[in-house]
């Protein structure tokens, strides 16, 4: 099963995707399968992916800049995950693991991708307390018709940091096709980018993955039972600032000095730059 990544033009992504697909290949080989998914023209992010000896697909979205409103396009490629079912690359692939580019893989994935796929997606929950959205449903039109989809309640955010998705399942009777419809109407009524939307349309039809899966570096036992380790909230090189003083606790030194080990002496000292 391929692991799949998408970035934008952000360069700080293009690290954390290198330092992820390092951290992959130490523990599944050099062969591990897997592909980054990119949007843009940028030469540099281009010819980044290529040295790293990352497989890349590039991919013009149908949620893009020219629909997506603007406050979502400083993180216009969290959006390139809804639809890698359309992904020209992944077109004979039942299923992937895709994983945002601040993860690092700390213990083998063999159990994950021997298991069981969800019927539609798996995500891992997040430590919140549930809540209420403020619309009891939300409708889309597609085709010439309209459906509505209920809220579920109450609303238990599942993250997509790491997501494994049935990507036959979507592709049947053009699922895919309706959620981008919903996504696309309904994204100015959603709280968090793409993971709401994922919660909102799919609701119950969510598969629960154990927290191993997706385990960010403030939890208390993600040194001894993360697999995959999110970087959910501060990035490894995000030390100082004051908004996320309350998140480096627990075990995100240690993670963040893991994750430096994959970098070069120059990735290093750019890295603290940003810090």
């Amino acid at each position: 099963m391929k692991v799949v990544f998408c970035i934008d033009d952000n360069p700080r992504y293009l690290l954390l995707l290198k330092a992820a697909v390092r951290s992959l290949r130490a523990l599944h080989g050099p062969d591990a399968p897997c592909l980054c998914v990119y949007a843009g023209e940028k030469p540099e992010v281009l010819e980044g992916v290529t040295r790293e000896g990352i497989p890349l697909a590039r991919y013009r979205p149908r949620l893009g800049r020219d629909l997506l409103p603007p406050e979502t396009h400083a993180n216009i490629g969290c959006f390139l995950k809804l639809e890698l079912a359309l992904v020209p690359e992944l077109a004979e692939d039942e299923a992937v693991l895709y994983c945002d580019a601040d993860v690092l893989f700390r213990r083998p994935l063999d159990a994950l991708f021997n298991g069981p796929l969800p019927p539609y997606m798996g995500m891992a929950r997040e430590n919140t307390a549930p809540f209420y959205h403020e619309y009891e449903s939300l409708a889309y039109e597609f085709r010439q018709q309209r459906y509505t989809v209920p809220m579920p309640f109450p609303i238990w955010t599942f993250s997509s940091g790491v997501v494994l998705f049935n990507l036959a399942r979507l592709r049947r009777h053009d699922l895919i096709g309706h959620f981008l419809a919903f996504s696309l109407q309904n994204v100015g009524r959603i709280g968090n980018l793409d993971q709401s939307l994922l919660n909102y349309f799919f609701g119950k039809r969510v598969t629960r993955l154990e927290g191993r899966w997706n385990c960010p570096p403030y939890q208390a036992d993600c040194l001894d039972a993360g697999h995959i380790v999110h970087f959910h909230g501060p990035k490894p090189w995000d030390v100082r600032s004051p908004w996320a003083e309350e998140l480096r606790v627990n075990h995100f030194e240690a993670m963040r000095r893991a994750w430096l080990d994959y970098l070069s002496a120059a990735e290093r000292a750019q890295a603290e730059a940003w810090g």
